[in-house]
């Protein structure tokens, strides 16, 4: 069997919603750490963010673990020929990297906010911050593939039919 030019319209869907609510909870999330301080003393936390944030942040979880388990059945596109072995290693690594994070950042999140734990926020933003670089690093080999090596390596994940081909994983 060979390898589909692309990802299946599900892996597509669940790339671009977890890309669209965390970058919407992470905008929101700047009055978070007052908000967790005022419910660790007892206080009735304020605010839109209070509201929202938590809730995204349990669906993030939901479509990640969805998304591993789709990922591992379903499998993924083969990389382009002639590729950097190095760079193939690297974008393994960084995939399940994200992945793994994006696990770690909503538990750590709802031990802060759901247990009272006031060291997982600390280690809940830490981990952001780890998911913000991995993010970007992510995005700048996207476009380096696009761009300087032109190999057409964006398309895999872009929404749409494929018009070049039909087959996908």
């Amino acid at each position: 069997m060979t390898q589909p030019a692309r990802y299946a319209p599900v892996q597509i869907a669940l790339h671009w919603l977890i890309a669209v609510l965390f970058a919407f909870n992470f905008i929101v999330s700047d009055g978070m750490g007052q908000a967790l301080r005022a419910k660790l003393s007892g206080a009735e936390p304020e605010g839109l963010v209070a509201l929202l944030h938590p809730p995204v942040g349990i669906a993030l979880l939901v479509l990640t673990l969805i998304r591993v388990v789709v990922r591992q059945r379903m499998g993924a596109p083969a990389l382009p020929q002639n590729n950097n072995p190095l760079m193939d290693k690297v974008a393994h690594a960084v995939h399940w990297a994200l992945y793994v994070l994006l696990v770690l950042i909503p538990v750590s999140g709802m031990a802060a906010w759901g247990v009272g734990i006031r060291a997982a926020g600390e280690v809940h933003e830490v981990v952001v911050g780890l998911t913000i670089w991995l993010v970007g690093l992510h995005v700048i080999a996207a476009l380096f593939h696009q761009f300087v090596l032109k190999d057409g390596l964006m398309l895999r994940m872009r929404p749409g039919p494929d018009k070049r081909r039909s087959d996908v994983v």
